[in-house]
């Protein structure tokens, strides 16, 4: 088969080195497989951790980058619901299992299927890049982890009566969180975040934003919920470090409701007591590769689609990093250095 370019990968050649730009095989996508010649690529945090630290990477050279957009180069055998040339997110599993193929930061990657989706006309390549990560990991938290009920339709969903904290709303999870929350689960949000930060995350759905900066972060939250008339007995860290757990906590413990639960994004620092009597639960990515994947199916290859179409979920802010997979090393060293909060960076392929 004739391809349009060669399959080029910034490819990790050992642990803490830099990325390299060289040649690969074209993968080959499996039963139930695409693959999409990609167009833009996403970078999160987790990707020069796992650069550095050597984070689930079985073994060297290694492909690293886990959202990407693109378009259809091949439909592999049994899938029936995308076709060759349809433009797509995806959120393949080279996270979990380490497969060159199945990772981002190349020209070619194959994915599921699955965990898939077709982008609407109006949505560019460079906005779709942001969502996958952020989607998974708000659809883990709310229906997985909290076990919320599933929305039903594509519209918004009626208030619950119930509230939640979510401490960092500007990053691409904390932000896509605030939207199914507030959209999708019908909870009342309570977000912090920087001033800069406020009136986005009230156009995407918060009732109420704290600046986290503030020595009254605690009880301005509390007062707010008091306005709104509701209990915040839901909490979400994008961040998960000691600094931001300890007045998340301090936040629902001034709540005596019953079922208060916690989702954080790293695991719990050891120099911070965990809450009793209600639970605090760790949110990992490759749960929706695992044992959540049927969760991340519904979001991909059943859901997603529609909620962009009807705008109830909508992009977060991107930056596009130039030189393509050369440029990845440079924003992945952003990154590192804590130089990105609200915007997702992304490179063209």
């Amino acid at each position: 088969m004739a391809y349009e370019t060669p399959n080029f990968a910034a490819l990790l050649p050992a642990i803490a080195t830099d990325l390299v730009v060289e040649e690969r095989p074209i993968p080959v996508p499996g039963p139930g497989e695409i693959l999409v010649r990609n167009h833009v690529i996403a970078l999160n945090p987790i990707d020069w951790k796992r650069q550095a630290w050597g984070f689930l990477v079985p073994s060297y050279p290694a492909v690293l980058g886990t959202d990407h957009t693109g378009t259809i180069a091949v439909v592999g055998p049994g899938v029936t619901t995308l076709s060759k040339g349809d433009r797509v997110l995806g959120f393949p599993d080279g996270f979990l299992t380490g497969s060159h193929s199945h990772s981002a930061f190349q020209t070619y990657t194959v994915v599921s299927a699955s965990l898939s989706t077709r982008l609407p006309a109006s949505l560019s390549f460079q906005a779709a890049a942001t969502l996958p990560t952020a989607a998974a990991y708000a659809t883990l938290a709310l229906f997985g982890v909290l076990n919320l009920p599933r929305p039903t339709t594509t519209g918004p969903t009626p208030k619950t009566g119930k509230g939640i904290l979510i401490w960092g709303a500007s990053s691409s999870v904390g932000a896509g969180s605030v939207q199914v929350a507030a959209k999708l689960a019908g909870l009342t949000v309570f977000a912090t975040a920087s001033a800069a930060h406020h009136a986005r995350l009230r156009e995407l759905g918060a009732a109420a934003v704290v600046d986290y900066h503030s020595p009254t972060a605690v009880a301005e939250i509390a007062a707010a919920a008091a306005r709104e008339g509701v209990e915040i007995v839901y909490g979400v860290d994008a961040i998960s470090e000691a600094a931001t757990l300890r007045p998340t906590v301090e936040v629902l413990a001034r709540f005596k409701g019953e079922g208060i639960r916690l989702v954080h994004s790293l695991p719990w620092p050891a120099e911070l007591a965990r809450p009793e009597g209600w639970e605090a639960v760790q949110v990992q990515g490759e749960q929706a590769f695992g044992e959540r994947k049927e969760l991340a199916e519904w979001l991909f290859a059943e859901k997603l689609t529609g909620w962009l179409e009807a705008g109830v979920i909508v992009p977060g802010a991107h930056r596009v990093v130039e030189g393509g997979l050369g440029g990845i090393q440079s924003g992945l060293n952003e990154l590192k250095a804590g130089k990105v909060s609200s915007e997702k960076l992304v490179v063209e392929v």
